[in-house]
């Protein structure tokens, strides 16, 4: 085949090396092969192409040298459902299923019945699986919400909270005011069973154990920093709690007074309760845990390190949780993105 001197041999090897696009390489390998004298036929079939794109490539060449093999923009299919929708079907994922939709949680088929029913686009399955990732949901198992919990009193606790730390970091003037939640775990030997990958139509086993041995996990999270301070304890009562507080504010470091955003469990409210001097404590609003961050952490753990096992009694437990706090909690960023808080902001 005849090819253009528009290059030498080496300006072409370099220019290959150059490229990053996979189709541009490779239409530029064509010439180069066909200009160290190989055939049509020889070239499509080491490039794994066909013979009349091998001569049209070179052919390309020849008119508009390497610019004229360069990949050019596509348009591609139109998506079926238009971005301007978007809002309005995340409006509908996030609301209840309505009596119409006849389940008590979608799921793929029945967004795909959505979709063609309101909004006039046809998908299958695979499609309706890739509009969901695009728009960033994901298949995630909800938690518990307590029948007693007031939406209006959380949001206004988003509200105030904020104002609640100021005035405290204002009554501390010179020091630095860390923002920490704190929450308590049980862990023990009545075992809990997690989601694991296995075959379709598989019914997998897991060790649940049936045991009454416990051990109590205390933890303060600072969700800005990814700092912990954490305690294993065999019991929980308010004594206990104090020993965490005691702890907490040692590693404290000097010249830092720490908010501890916790619930209103009994032994963080009992007379007896001491609270450090350079600990100022907020408390969340009942049946609220989805505003404590320190939830995620428990889910995390279960899911991750605690589940589908057995242990040897008191021992055992404590073994593992030192283990896996240690794993976890010493992960600074992890711990970051585990108990994100944006309501309280980014308050180291």
């Amino acid at each position: 085949m005849f090819v253009a001197d528009h290059h030498t041999l080496d300006q072409l090897l370099d220019l290959a090396d150059a490229i990053p696009q996979k189709r541009s390489w490779k239409r530029v390998q064509a010439v180069i092969l066909a200009k160290q004298g190989w055939t049509a036929a020889h070239i499509a079939n080491s490039l794994s192409g066909s013979i009349r794109s091998v001569k049209n490539w070179v052919a390309q060449y020849n008119r508009g040298g390497v610019e004229a093999l360069r990949e050019r923009p596509r348009s591609g299919r139109p998506r079926r459902l238009a971005p301007e929708h978007y809002p309005r079907l995340r409006q509908r994922l996030d609301a209840p299923p309505t009596p119409e939709d006849g389940v008590c949680a979608l799921r793929g088929a029945d967004v795909g019945r959505i979709l063609e029913r309101e909004f006039g686009a046809l998908m299958g399955r695979q499609a309706v699986y890739d509009l969901l990732h695009r728009l960033g949901y994901s298949d995630l198992m909800p938690r518990p919400h307590h029948e007693k919990a007031n939406p209006e009193v959380q949001e206004f606790f988003k509200e105030i909270v904020v104002e609640q730390i100021d005035a405290i970091a204002a009554d501390h003037p010179g020091k630095e005011v860390p923002v920490y939640f704190q929450d308590e775990a049980r862990f023990g030997t009545q075992g809990t069973i997690t989601r694991v990958w296995a075959l379709k139509g598989s019914r997998p086993r897991a060790v649940r154990q049936n045991g009454r041995e416990w051990l109590y996990v205390l933890m303060a999270v600072c969700a800005a920093t990814g700092a912990t301070s954490a305690l294993i304890m065999p019991t929980l009562n308010t004594a206990v709690v104090n020993l965490f507080l005691e702890q907490f504010s040692r590693e404290l470091p000097t010249g830092v007074h720490a908010v501890l955003i916790w619930d209103g469990a009994g032994f963080h409210t009992g007379g007896d309760l001491v609270v450090p001097s350079n600990v100022s404590l907020i408390r969340l609003p009942p049946y609220s845990p989805e505003l404590n961050p320190v939830e995620n952490l428990w889910h995390y753990l279960r899911s991750h390190h605690w589940s589908n096992r057995q242990y040897e009694g008191y021992k055992g437990l404590e073994e593992e949780a030192i283990r896996s706090l240690q794993a976890v909690c010493q992960d600074g960023e992890k711990i970051k993105t585990i108990c994100n808080a944006d309501y309280v902001g980014q308050r180291a």
